[in-house]
């Protein structure tokens, strides 16, 4: 027996021998692919010698292996970067679980289809491209897909996902994928989970034309953010579901009335926001007998009517906010622990909130028609977090007992008629972060003498703008070491700024008081409307170094007071540059004409620059001009340099200004600004890089008189691409913001989530971002790019309107190539020695290489102010790439006319826009 063994084994071992690669060995080829190893598990435990006695890898890393074949590759969340090539493992016959999720993996899916035993196979959160492969409909044991999160994947889904009989698991989320939905759904059979958000797909959700296999044991269903439109279950109603939990159709363009979901037995969240939907809410969706929801979102839609009391036992979270609601505040909201009714048209005595049960943690009535006053005497808020009612027609005096909630993190009663003297224990609350009483009508002094002899003072944002406070500044003020932002402008403040504030503040002002002396040292970096207008009595001392470094970038950002002898020299400057521009527009003259000559000599057959789909030496235009001349054709040029003042809404207190969008983020800044030279203003600009789920979205509410001064958050999408950005766009909306820089695009801002989180924020000019859908589709693209030398996309919002469109990124505090080729003297920056240079150049190089070559996306912009020098190796940084794929044509092209920028043609510009930066 034992020699019949031993005779098998040997037969084995000479069949792998001669059929090709062995597994091991076919591992070993894919192992070269991979360039990069940040934990250092996969490259150095792959290796040829360490194998066991039947030729199975020994220790290798992720590998399961048995008698020399390989089982299973598990290879998740380790940052693994480079191609993966799957020919070159087509041999793996017997692999059943194949998992490289979460790593900078590139390449296709191409013969994926040979996996025959493949049980389990995630790619998600990589950099694959293309197409799904129709052999995918080969692999009869599959059970779970997951291809989320590529980006780049796309096309239509092949046909024949019916004979995957055992598939139980479909995740698609986060891709490109297209085509009509029910195309998809009617050939899936007993799929239990289905994830196919963020994509393309289109058409009506009719999922009664699905089969019943599918339909009876579905639990997970997320249809967001697609094209979807048309009624929900239009074709034969609600299709009985016998195990939906879960469903998810927000962010499509769906209509109609809301289902009620009577017969949906199991349904326990139903989220339907950001659609079309109207008529009135369907009250059985809130009460206790009709379903067991736990979670129902339907906010931004078109919902009128009453919302009537909530009965539901299990109803936890409760999203209605922005739609038409009205009438009154619900008595009775059951169990609920989150309810969020603002931007309505809700009316009636807030005293109401008093009957909502001991169970509320967050309460958001803001931008409604309430009136009345807090309630007084409503102790059972024992695990309230978040009070909002801001922008309503309250009136009275807090209660003292609003302080003494345990929980109590987040206050926010600003935009009210509010009045009388600010309760003393709200500044020594044991767990209040936020406080935001602005635009009342409180008096009397700031309450803080109890905060001597407090502990730990937790407040880090406090907004009392807009009131008749008065008196002097206490030196108890000093003690909130932990303040953020503080904003006291527009009262009766009086005496002293107290010395000592903590240097953790990112947003000050005292604007519009009395206050006098000098300011402490510390606050010297704010700017001049952080002081000013008021307080004549205030002095801001200028030391001499001060005066010496005022081409500081601090001082370019907040702006300066010019001296007389350098207002001379700007009258003079703008005549030479009146002068100049006469010019410009002279020569734009002559190239027009030139350009209309050479475009009718490439009809007689010259070949066009702009007909060249690959750059080459013959795509670059020789530049002359000197590095300011460059600098010169900054895309700034279509509006003003932001300097001195920042946006009234950059205080995180100062989002409900008088403008219908409040947010920092969503409106232009219409302060006046200091101008300076359009060189310093794009250097500015491109300090930061100009780079990048779902709340309610800002909307007119035209029977509350106060609805133009006022909306409560960032009301659109927020999609993140960066997974370690832990971001709402509530947390974006609440965010201290300042202003630092603007071009044709847009404006720029350096937003402070934390002090150790901070995000370059670029607001899109309205008018210049192409349509939703293509917009999310190439932002998805450039989202996915990773390089050492990029600052990469982080997310982007899209609000509902026009001008709410955001982009962000990291925010990188180095100075640009600029300031080190011009002004590194005026600066303290030590020269570019050669090998820096070298450095820097290889840098570019290589970035601009895996642009070009590695994702076929131009970057559209380079020049010396979208290069960051990160101190102390001075690695290059390129930002503002391929913003061109963002915008409209028309967009594209005024601001390559208004830069003149040199560079290589783009296919997809214009014919009539023949230059551009690479």
């Amino acid at each position: 027996m034992q020699i019949i063994c031993s005779m098998i084994f040997l037969l084995v071992m000479i069949m792998i021998s001669v059929s090709g690669f062995s597994d091991f060995e076919a591992l070993l080829e894919l192992k070269k692919g991979f360039q990069s190893d940040p934990f250092g598990k996969v490259l150095a435990s792959w290796d040829a010698k360490a194998l066991s006695t039947d030729r199975c890898p020994l220790n290798w890393y992720g590998v399961t292996c048995s008698s020399g074949v390989v089982t299973s590759i598990d290879l998740n969340g380790l940052g693994l970067l480079g191609n993966f090539s799957f020919p070159v493992i087509v041999g793996l016959r017997m692999l059943q679980n194949l998992s490289i999720s979460n790593n900078q993996f590139a390449g296709t899916l191409s013969n994926i289809g040979s996996f025959k035993s493949l049980k389990y196979l995630d790619v998600s959160g990589n950099l694959f491209r293309g197409s799904l492969p129709s052999g995918i409909l080969n692999l009869r044991n599959l059970e779970f897909v997951n291809l989320s999160g590529n980006n780049n994947l796309g096309g239509v889904i092949p046909s024949g996902f019916g004979s995957l009989e055992k598939l139980k698991y479909l995740d698609l989320q986060g891709n490109s994928f297209s085509g009509e939905v029910m195309s998809l759904f009617s050939q899936l059979n007993s799929v239990e989970y289905v994830d196919i958000s963020r994509n393309n797909f289109s058409g009506s959700l009719d999922l009664g034309l699905a089969k019943s296999s599918f339909v009876s044991s579905i639990r997970y269903l997320n249809v967001s953010e697609n094209s979807l439109v048309g009624e929900l279950f239009s074709h034969d109603g609600i299709p009985f579901f016998d195990s939906l939990e879960v469903f998810d159709a927000s962010s499509n363009r769906l209509s109609g009335s809301v289902p009620v979901f009577s017969f949906v037995v199991s349904l326990k969240i139903l989220r339907l926001q950001d659609n079309q939907l109207s008529a009135s809410l369907p009250p059985g969706l809130l009460q206790e007998s009709s379903t067991i929801l736990t979670e129902l979102d339907l906010s931004l839609n078109q919902l009128e009517g009453p919302v009537g009391t909530i009965t539901s036992s299990t109803l936890k979270k409760l999203n209605l906010s922005s739609n038409r609601l009205s009438g009154s505040l619900p008595l009775k909201v059951g169990h609920c622990a989150i309810i969020d009714l603002s931007n309505n048209k809700i009316s009636g005595d807030l005293s109401r909130i008093q009957n909502w049960g001991d169970s509320i943690e967050i309460i958001r009535l803001s931008s409604n028609s309430l009136t009345g006053t807090l309630p007084g005497q409503t102790s059972q808020f024992l695990r309230l977090t978040s009070l909002e009612v801001a922008n309503n027609s309250l009136q009275g005096v807090l209660p003292f007992i609003l302080g003494t909630y345990p929980e109590l993190k987040e206050i926010d009663l600003s935009h009210n008629q509010l009045n009388g003297v600010i309760p003393s224990n709200l500044f020594i609350s044991a767990k209040l972060t936020e406080l935001n009483l602005s635009n009342n009508n409180f008096s009397g002094s700031l309450p803080l003498q109890d905060a001597s002899t407090a502990g730990n003072l937790s407040l880090t944002n406090i907004g009392l703008s807009h009131n008749s406070l008065g008196g002097v500044l206490s030196e108890e003020l000093t003690r909130f070491h932990n303040l953020i932002s503080l904003d006291l402008s527009y009262n009766n403040f009086e005496g002293n700024i107290p010395d000592g504030l903590p240097d953790s503040l990112k947003v000050f002002t005292v604007s519009a008081n009395n206050l006098s002396g000098n300011v402490p040292e510390n606050l010297r970096r704010f700017p001049d409307s952080a002081f000013h207008p008021g307080n004549a009595l205030l002095n801001v001392p200028v030391s001499p170094e001060t005066s010496k470094d005022k081409t500081d970038m601090t001082l370019r950002k907040h702006g300066y007071h010019m001296k007389s002898s350098v207002k001379a020299a700007l009258i003079i400057g703008l005549v030479v540059g009146a002068a100049l521009l006469a010019l410009v527009c002279a020569m734009f003259h002559f190239t027009s004409r030139k350009q209309h000559d050479e475009e009718k000599s490439d009809v007689t057959g010259e070949k066009s620059i702009v007909q060249k789909t690959e750059p080459s030496s013959s795509n670059v235009i020789a530049a002359k001009n000197s590095v300011q001349e460059n600098e010169s054709s900054s895309s700034t040029t279509s509006t003003p340099s932001i300097k001195a003042k920042l946006p009234v809404s950059s205080s995180r207190f100062s989002q409900y200004s008088d403008s219908e969008n409040s947010s920092p983020f969503l409106k232009e800044p219409t302060e006046e600004l200091h101008s300076d030279s359009t060189k310093k203003d794009e250097a500015l600009s491109s300090q930061v890089s100009s780079s990048t789920p779902s709340l309610p979205k800002i909307q007119n509410l035209p029977d509350n008189p106060r609805s133009r001064q006022t909306s409560m958050r960032l009301d659109g999408n927020l999609y993140i691409f960066d997974s370690s950005l832990k971001l709402t766009a509530e947390e974006l909306s609440r965010a201290p913001a300042e202003a630092i820089g603007r071009s044709c695009h847009g404006t720029l801002y350096r937003a402070v989530l934390n002090p150790d989180s901070v995000l370059a924020v670029k607001w899109l000019r309205e008018g210049t971002a192409k349509g939703k859908k293509e917009f999310a589709r190439e932002i998805k693209k450039l989202g996915n790019i990773n390089h050492p030398n990029l600052v990469s996309l982080q997310a982007y919002y899209w609000g509902p309107k026009e001008h709410e469109k955001l982009i962000i990124s990291r925010y990188m505090d180095a100075p640009c190539l600029a300031f080190y080729l011009q002004e590194a003297g005026q600066l303290n920056l030590p020269p570019l020695l050669l090998e820096n240079r070298l450095k820097i150049t290889l840098d570019i190089a290589s970035c601009l290489s895996y642009l070009h070559n590695g994702e076929a996306i131009p970057h559209g912009n380079l020049k010396s102010t979208n290069v960051l020098l990160k101190p102390p190796e001075l690695t290059a940084h390129l930002t503002d790439y391929s913003l061109h794929r963002l915008i409209t044509p028309e967009a594209t092209s005024e601001q390559v006319l208004n830069a003149a920028a040199l560079g290589y043609c783009l296919q997809s510009l214009p014919a009539r826009v023949n230059r551009i930066l690479l």
